[in-house]
């Protein structure tokens, strides 16, 4: 919002109320986010307008490829195998005999 005339406070405030109005809203709803997201999404909209920059811009790879990330990660923190997931192929360890 600053590269839009919004003060930097006035910026951080309206992305806090808006993730946590989204996630409160998805919540109490009990409805699957897409289910969410097509009701508040009219058709040239300003909704659609920004999922279609998301969209455009991989965000879903994006944030689908962090999570893999994390998970892996924690795995190896773990001591566990992580070459698990999408693209990823993981091997029985041999067993000693």
């Amino acid at each position: 919002g600053v590269h839009m005339g919004f003060s930097r406070e006035t910026a951080t405030t309206l992305v806090h109320h808006t993730l946590l109005g989204s996630t409160l809203y998805a919540m109490q709803s009990g409805q699957h986010p897409a289910i969410l997201r097509n009701s508040v999404t009219s058709p040239a909209g300003t909704t659609a307008s920004a999922i279609y920059e998301l969209e455009n811009g991989k965000f879903r790879t994006v944030v689908k490829d962090a999570i893999w990330a994390c998970y892996r990660r924690s795995l190896e923190m773990g001591g566990s195998d992580s070459n698990v997931g999408p693209g990823r192929v993981a091997f029985p360890q041999p067993r000693e005999v």
